[in-house]
């Protein structure tokens, strides 16, 4: 629709803003917060780092090659949205229609083709929430195999699955939710924060694992994940300056 020029299209581009100098001041830091949610959103690809020895032989290029794949797909969907919301003027409702929503509904319009859109969206993001009880106990399994939690929770069961790690995540996820209320607004900064801290220490962890190592190479190594250590802290800092900002703004309200 958008080549063929369809007149429902208003490009957004058809705006020119003009920035003034307090503008100039927030632009870094629109950037800093628009890095730190493109971040957010690249989230969950971690769970192929965690899952590694789930794949057949060869696994770590199986792996590799199921990120690279991953990645693609993450960057079409991301840019393909993006162009969308853009081409017809749609931004996020604070607790009303999502944006996807409004882009399907304009896109599809209200019929069956809508409908089946909600459908696969739901679909999507119950396999999303699923990964954190695949990957999770996975990860528990090594902090198990390393004395970090109970040896129990790196065990198998009958059903050559980590039971006790399945148990352990779906207690916690509960909890969290009754102490959320199941606010969507408040579970995905919580999420965001757990992550990129997991994420700082773990590239932190990496900074040490290669300054103790001291192979060939592990300069490079370290600067990497020195870096890597660096970015996803901004990020944490920046997620968790925004859900401090929004929690003063409901309760102002």
């Amino acid at each position: 629709r958008i080549v063929t020029g369809d007149p429902t299209i208003t490009w957004s581009a058809n705006v020119h803003p003009q920035l003034n100098e307090a503008a100039q001041v927030v632009l870094p830091l629109l950037l800093l917060r628009a890095f730190a949610h493109g971040s957010v959103a690249l989230t969950g690809t971690e769970a192929i780092s965690n899952g590694v020895a789930s794949f057949k032989r060869p696994e770590a290029k199986n792996a590799a090659t199921t990120l690279i794949y991953m990645a693609v797909l993450l960057a079409t969907l991301f840019v393909g949205i993006s162009l969308l919301a853009f081409a017809y003027g749609k931004a996020p409702i604070d607790g009303g229609e999502t944006l996807l929503s409004q882009i399907a509904r304009a896109s599809l319009g209200d019929g069956p083709l809508y409908a089946f859109f909600q459908v696969a969206t739901t679909g999507i993001l119950l396999l999303a929430a699923n990964t954190g009880f695949n990957g999770g106990p996975q990860l528990a399994r090594i902090l198990a195999s390393d004395g970090y939690l109970p040896r129990q929770v790196g065990q198998r069961s009958g059903r050559l699955a980590f039971g006790s790690g399945i148990v352990l995540i779906a207690i916690l996820a509960a909890a969290l939710l009754v102490a959320t209320e199941a606010v969507v607004t408040d579970l995905v900064p919580a999420y965001a924060i757990g992550v990129f801290i997991g994420f700082t220490i773990s590239q932190t962890g990496m900074v040490v694992h290669w300054r103790n190592q001291r192979g060939p190479g592990w300069r490079g190594r370290a600067l990497l994940n020195g870096i890597g250590a660096a970015v996803t802290l901004v990020v944490l800092v920046i997620i968790a300056a925004r859900s401090e900002e929004h929690t003063s703004e409901l309760q102002s309200h």
